[in-house]
């Protein structure tokens, strides 16, 4: 295949194009031809494209229903949406930049409050615990079992039972 010439860049080739359909002025009309006189390649390319027109006029015409521009509308659409929805102006972006610079800075202050507060109380030698969690953690079976102990009425009704309980362990023991 042959190289293509400067002359046959993308620009020319839109002007043959034209050519070839009949949109040029006389001036640029007048050009191509001057230029198609002197460059066989030029010529050949000519002839190519317009053979290829040709044969276009050959085939039958061929009509798109109303479903399918309805459908390539809708597929541009969803094409475009999201390119014209992402693009932000500079003061936006400047706004998120700032508010991002913001939130890392008061994350940071967060995160030294914290550490200067947890080596102010190792410094002063305080419990990890303090003695009213370490009363909980001790006691953490009996408060699981608040809800059931709450429905014993008294300490007395507790004795009872207690008092039934063992003499029932007596009788079975006494039992042949």
């Amino acid at each position: 295949m042959t190289r293509p010439s400067a002359d046959t860049s993308a620009g020319f080739r839109e002007q043959l194009v034209a050519y070839l359909d009949g949109e040029l002025d006389e001036a640029r009309a007048a050009a191509v031809e001057r230029r198609l006189r002197h460059d066989p390649r030029l010529r050949r390319e000519a002839e190519q494209l317009d053979r290829t027109w040709s044969l276009l006029d050959v085939l039958e015409p061929v009509t798109a229903g109303s479903h399918f521009s309805q459908q390539t509308v809708q597929t541009v659409v969803a094409e475009c949406a999201p390119a014209a929805g992402s693009v932000r102006s500079p003061w936006r972006r400047l706004w998120s930049q700032v508010l991002l610079q913001q939130a890392a800075g008061w994350f940071l202050i967060g995160m030294l409050g914290t550490a200067a507060g947890l080596g102010v109380s190792l410094l002063r030698g305080e419990p990890a615990v303090s003695q009213r969690s370490e009363a909980i953690l001790r006691n953490l079976d009996m408060l699981r079992r608040y809800p059931d102990y709450a429905r014993i009425p008294s300490v007395d009704a507790l004795r009872q039972l207690a008092r039934l309980r063992s003499k029932a362990a007596q009788d079975r023991e006494t039992a042949p």
